[in-house]
This record gives C-alpha cells, structure tokens and sequence, in this order.
C-alpha cells in the first residue's frame, strides 16, 4: 500500500471507528461487536505505524495515555464556570418560580428539567471540530488543564461529528463512574490487593487529577454534557436546541430532560425523579431547573457566582442503620478535643461510611450516643457523616454514657498533656501549644489563602513538615530553604513522593513574600481565638504594629466598657432587687449607679469618637461596640499579653518582620481621617465593572464603613451591579433597604454628589432589640477547624 492508499484507508477506518465509538458510548446503539471493533482498531493502529506522518490526535487509538505529566498547568475560563444555587425544599422551588415570573413579568416560558449527576464538573473545548483543551472547575475563574485525561474517556469525542463545525464550542458537563463500572473498578483493585475506593464521585476526582494519563485510561470513566461555555460560529437559542445540537456532535447528553410548563408541573417531575433516581446507571444526587429560552435567560440574569435562571434541588440525604463500635478523640487547630464515631461500615448515598462527627461532648450527651449503640447516620448535604439519633430499643445493657475526661484519661491523645475544660466555649482543650496535631492545623490556617497565602503549602505537606521535625509551629517556615524542602517525602517509606525542588521554590518565595504583608493579614494568620478577616481589618486601622495591639487602650476600654455597662445593669435603683434594704443601702446602691453612669459614658463616649461604639437610642448610657466586641478585645489582650503571645511577637523581632497597620490612631486622627461612610453597612451584589467586589469593601472600609455578607434591616445600601438577580433585591425592598447602583456607589466612595447619581439620605441604623447578644466575630480558623472535623 502506498501513502496516498494508506491516508484514504486511515481517514476511512477513523471515520468508521468514531462512529461505531459514537454508537456503543453515546447512544447505546452499537451495530457491530469487540471482535469486529477490534479488526479495524488494529488495522488503524498498523498504518499509522507504517506511516507515522498520517499520525493525527483526534484518531481513536489515541485514547491510551501519554507519559506522566510533572504537575498540572491552570488555565483561564473563556467564560466563568458559574456554580448553581441549591435547594431543599417545595418552598423554595415555589418562590423560585415566584422569582422568574416577577423577572420575566410573564408566565410565557418553559422549563427544562434534568438529573443533577454527582459527579466532577468539567468543560471540555473544540476548536473547528476538534478537542483541544479540558478544564475542571477549579475555582470558576481557572482550572487545570486535565486534557490528557479527559482524552481517554471514550464517550468524549476526539473531533465532533460533523461536516461544519462552529469555530469554537466549549461543552460543559460532568464526569462520573457508573455504578456497574465503579463496582468492576473495586472488585479490579482487590483482586490486585489494592484498597477499595469509598465513593464513585471521589474515584472520579481522584481519577481525573492523576498526572499519568496511561492510568486514567485504565478507569471507567465517562460523561454528559448539559450547558455551554464559550460558542463561535453555532446560534442556539434555547436548552432543547443546546441538547440537539451536542447530541448531533456526537457529545453524550443525559436521556431525561424534560420541558415542562409551570410550577405543578415542574414539582411533579422533581418529585418522579427523585423516586426513580436509583433506576439511572450513574449517581443522582437532584434535579436541575433551567428556564428553557436563552433570551428570557437574559432578562433573568445572574447573580456573582450562579445563574439566577436555573436552580439545583437536592434530594434529601439517605439514611442507613449500624452499630457504633467506638468512640476516638481528635485535637483541632487551637487545641479543642472532637469525639469522632467509629461505625461499622455501611453504603450510605454512593460511599461506605466508617466514622462520623460527634461535634462536642455536649452533643452526645443530648443524644445520649454510647459505645456499642445501634444509631441512625446520614450524610449532611450528601458529603459529611452525621449520626442523627440512637435505636434506644436496641441498646445493649453494657452501654455507658459517654465522659470525654474518663475517656482520654484527662490527657490529649496526641501530645500526652493535660486537657482542662475551656469556661468559654462548649469544649476541653489541650493547652500544649507544642502538641503535633495542633502543630498541623495552625500551619494550614496560617497558609490559607486569607491568611499569608503561601503557595505549595497544603494539608499533606504540613503534616510532613511537622512529622519530620522541620517545622513545629507557623514561624518555623521562615527558616526553611529549597534545600531542606525539596527532598521531603509526602508518600511513606515504601512509596516515597518528593516534594521537589520546583514545589519547595514555589513555597520559599511566598514566604519570603509573607514578610510583607499588612498587619491585618497577621492577625488573621496567628489564629488568634474570635479574630476573623473582618476583625483583623479593623483592629489593623486602628493600630501601627503588634507591639500597639499588645498595649492597646482602645481594646482595654473595650473590655472595661463592657464590664462597666455589666456593672451598671447590676446597680440599677429599678431592679426589683435592689429596691430592698434599708433607706441608706438604697441611697448608696443609686450614688453607685450614678458613679458608673458617668463612667459608661466617658468610657464610651471616647470609643463613640474614634469608630468603636455608638450610644444606644433607648439609652444615653447604654453603647453598642460597633466593630470589635467585648470577647474578641479581651482575646486579642490576652493573647498578645500571654507568655506565648510575648514568645511570637519577640520571634517576629528576630526575625525582622514588623508588620504594618495605620499610624498612631486617636481621636483627632479619627477626625481627621476619612470617615464618610461611618455608621453604614453596604451589602454588594452583581459584578462591578470598575473594581472588583474585593476592591470596593476595601474602599468602604477605609472611608469607616461595614461591607456586609447578607441584606438585613441594619442593611445602608445593597449595591446592585451587573447581572444582579431579584432575590437580594426583593428582600431589600421588603426591609426598606435603599438599592443604589456602581455609579452611586463610586460617588459615595470618591465623595462626590449629584442629583442624578448621589442616593437619598441613607436611614439611621436601627438600634438592637434589648434582648439582643451581640456575638463575637467567629474566626476563619475556627471555622477551617470545624469544617475540618466535619470532614472526619
């Protein structure tokens, strides 16, 4: 056979093998069986052997794997990855209706309805036809390129099938196991005396993130596609004509998806589906609702991170029964000791499930949970464990109530040390600040993202650093070199993983970056007890360096405010209490109270000038901290003033790093400073176009204001920009909350004024019911250290 013979055979068999690959994968079809298939695989695989030039990578024998990629590359959505808002309930599926026909002002639309696949989102790109790149979510802005792997997945076609294929199409759907091809997958990895894996959908993630690709193409993956990302040269206008348009591509689409009119309707199939959602050869875990018509879709619009056209319905967690065998004790990030229920294993919602969270020791004493129990568990959200009651008819005689203390012996199990019961927050803690598993956490706190940001540094690598002896406690990473990291083993003894010399650089530069960072970000990082990203931010304004935090007069009149205002509530004449005794015990109980009156009110008058306080409306006497309460200052006093607090601020020294707040804050530079936005708390919605959301709650900060998470009656202003759905609007509206727009925003910010762009005098902010707790700001750690737990 000669080359021209050899390319007019190659083409015919890549067309041949594609169209049967699209008859077997994506429409269930197949016409001919594996020994046909495997005569023409194996005829295409010779001549492009024969004729290396003829070589292409949208041919079907390139579904075997490359070699081993050394990391992933990230990569820039065309188009952000926007996630979906979910639901649990019939209520919300009515006000999401609700909503569309308020943003449609017409009931002239249809729905289409999907099953939602519990699987890993991924968007997958062809370029004239042919697929050249593959991006998993990542964080809907970049993703890594995992192109290598999705190129093995048999259901993806390499070129679509068409004659005329738009110049650019980015199909967007989700990869998964099947059940069948996930049991088939375990029952391969024990028969090789591999570990089984625990779910489908973490078999896939894991699947998906290897760096050999050889491996993948070993997995059963597969794929459908529902929605688009960025189209050139293809007009649809509707999901139905989406679908049609993949399904003539030869891109794989879900075979359920049904368009419905109206609300009855679209409940009706989300319940159907739910009943029948274990009858589908892959995990179901809801129902999917889009607004069928693109256009209407536009009118509807976005909110910053989901489509306000669409909505998520989650099916309520599966429960399952079994005996807890144990109970073990796991120590957190600031050294709080968390009971963990050790469970025979059970198929819970696609995983097998061995342990689960007890929370606190409070927790299983309302349960009353006891070692040896039958309980009840369920997956919270589908992903973290729970045990939600016991079988008390099943209770075995020998089962005792559960006493963390008597259980761990009074000591932590992972340093030995003496635990004591912490008198502010429902836990036992372990006070060694040298414990290993504290050790952990409070480097991954310290390494996250809001904290010092510091690249290459994960979970794996902090327990290592700290197994191996290189790094005991956060400040330690500024001694490390590439030399040191570079070799450290991530895998074990017998499987060893080296960190490498790229990693370890990547981590050595955003240490040495770290140094510079503000005093708000060190703050945040030391993982100080209540002190948050917002708290630092304030803290930071008002103080030139650790060393004025440690020293502060504005935190020790915080404190003592608060101590006064609680003196003073005691003292009061009209307390029924204290309107007993004799004449003069009340003459002196009233001379008191007027003594502490006009403390509160010097105290708190001074914090009211400089931004910390503001005097309550129902009482002259009565101030309100405004940004950093009473617990928090006392926690940041008592930290920076402990022995430990003094050891870090004298290792900052020693090491040259001063981190930076604002410079010397009275009163006078109080006044002096811009403060416009003193008093007002702004809500921000929808995508701005002349700075980021980021940008602007800086800038309202600095100019004395609140940037807010949630619209609620304390709410100034909720700033509407692009793409702004109806539902923070709608509850802005009912709590009388002004609306104003970027153009607004930015003339308050730069403090210029208009007729046109200037918003209305803004309301004064309510004041707080009496019976109102104002909670301290629950740190970012904390919640790392909670959302840790859950994981267990």
């Amino acid at each position: 056979m000669d080359r021209a013979e050899a390319e007019t055979r190659v083409e015919g068999l890549r067309a041949e093998l594609l169209r049967h690959n699209r008859l077997y994968y994506v429409e269930a079809q197949p016409e001919i069986g594996d020994q046909e298939y495997d005569v023409l695989y194996r005829e295409l695989l010779a001549l492009e052997g024969d004729f290396p030039e003829l070589a292409s990578k949208d041919s079907p024998t390139q579904r075997v794997g490359a070699e081993p990629l050394s990391e992933f590359e990230t990569r820039t959505h065309a188009v952000p990855m926007l996630s979906l808002d979910n639901t649990y309930n019939d209520d919300d599926l009515r006000k999401f209706h609700e909503y569309v026909l308020r943003g449609l002002d017409s009931d002239d639309f249809d729905y289409v309805i999907e099953p939602k696949v519990d699987g890993v989102s991924i968007s997958v790109r062809y370029e004239n036809g042919v697929l050249t790149q593959a991006l998993t979510r990542g964080n809907g802005v970049q993703g890594d390129d995992v192109t290598a792997n999705v190129r093995t997945i048999p259901s993806v076609p390499l070129r679509l099938a068409t004659d005329h294929p738009p110049e650019v199409l980015e199909a967007r759907g989700e990869v998964f196991m099947s059940h069948a091809g996930f049991a088939a997958l375990n029952i391969h990895r024990v028969d090789n005396g591999d570990t089984e894996f625990a779910n489908a959908r973490n078999a896939t993630a894991g699947t998906l993130k290897m760096l050999d690709s050889r491996t993948v193409a070993t997995r059963p993956l597969d794929v459908v596609f529902y929605t688009q990302g960025e189209v050139r040269g293809l007009e649809v206008h509707s999901q139905t004509e989406l679908l049609a348009a993949f399904r003539a591509f030869g891109l794989k689409t879900q075979p359920y998806s049904p368009r419905v009119h109206g609300l009855e309707a679209m409940r009706e199939i989300v319940r159907t589906l739910g009943e029948t959602k274990q009858d589908f050869a892959y995990p179901i875990d809801g129902a999917v609702i889009k607004v069928n018509d693109f256009a209407q879709r536009e009118k509807i619009g976005f909110t910053a991170k989901a489509p306000s056209w669409a909505k998520a319905f989650k099916y309520q967690p599966d429960q399952a029964r079994t005996k807890l065998k144990g109970i073990t004790v796991q120590v957190g990030r600031t050294g709080v000791l968390t009971p963990v229920a050790e469970l025979e294993p059970v198929f819970v919602a696609g995983s097998t499930i061995s342990r689960a969270t007890l929370h606190n020791e409070d927790e299983v004493q309302r349960k009353d949970i006891r070692v040896g129990d039958m309980v009840v568990i369920q997956k919270a959200g589908e992903v973290i464990p729970e045990v939600v009651r016991v079988i008390l008819e099943e209770r075995p005689e020998t089962a005792e109530p559960f006493d963390l203390m008597k259980h761990v012996g009074g000591v932590c199990p992972s340093c030995g040390q003496p635990v004591e019961r912490d008198p502010q927050f429902v836990a036992y803690r372990c006070a060694n600040l040298q414990c290993p598993a504290q050790s952990v956490r409070r480097i991954r706190h310290f390494a996250s993202r809001n904290a010092m940001d510091i690249e290459a540094l994960g979970g794996i690598v902090a327990e290592k650093l700290v197994e191996r002896g290189l790094v005991g406690e956060p400040l330690d990473l500024f001694d490390l070199t590439v030399e040191q990291l570079a070799p450290l083993n991530l895998g074990t003894d017998s499987e060893p993983r080296v960190f490498g010399e790229k990693n370890a650089t990547k981590l050595v530069q955003a240490v040495v970056c770290a140094r510079r960072l503000p005093l708000s970000r060190w703050l945040h990082a030391l993982g100080i007890p209540n002190v948050g990203t917002t708290i630092a931010f304030h803290v930071a304004q008002a103080h030139e360096n650790l060393e004025a935090v440690r020293n502060s007069p504005i935190l020790q009149d915080i404190a003592a405010l608060a101590d006064l205002q609680e003196k003073r509530r005691l003292a009061n004449p009209k307390s029924p209490r204290n309107r007993r005794g004799t004449e003069q015990e009340r003459r002196d109980g009233a001379k008191r109270f007027e003594a502490l009156t006009t403390e509160v009110e010097a105290k708190g008058g001074q914090l009211t000038a400089l931004g910390f306080a503001r005097q309550s409306d129902a009482d002259s006497a009565t101030f309100v901290t405004t940004t950093v309460g009473a617990k928090t200052a006392q926690s940041l006093l008592g930290f920076l003033t402990s022995p430990v607090g003094q050891g870090i601020l004298d290792r900052l020294r020693g090491l040259g790093i001063q981190p930076e707040g604002t410079a010397p804050f009275t009163a006078e530079s109080a006044g002096d400073a811009d403060k416009s936005l003193a008093g007002m708390t702004f809500v921000l919605t929808g995508t701005l176009e002349t700075m980021s959301r980021d940008e602007a709650k800086q800038r309202i900060r600095e100019l004395g204001g609140t940037a807010g998470a949630g619209v609620s009656r304390n709410t100034t202003y909720l700033v509407a920009g692009a793409n702004t759905g109806a539902r923070k609007t709608d509850k802005a509206q009912e709590l009388g909350v002004q609306v104003i727009d970027e153009e607004q925003l930015v003339s308050l910010l730069t403090g210029k004024s208009g007729k046109e762009s200037s918003p209305a005098e803004p309301p004064p902010a309510p004041a707080p019911a009496k019976s109102e707790k104002l909670q301290p700001d629950r740190s970012y750690g904390d919640l790392f250290d909670w959302a840790e737990q859950q994981k267990t």
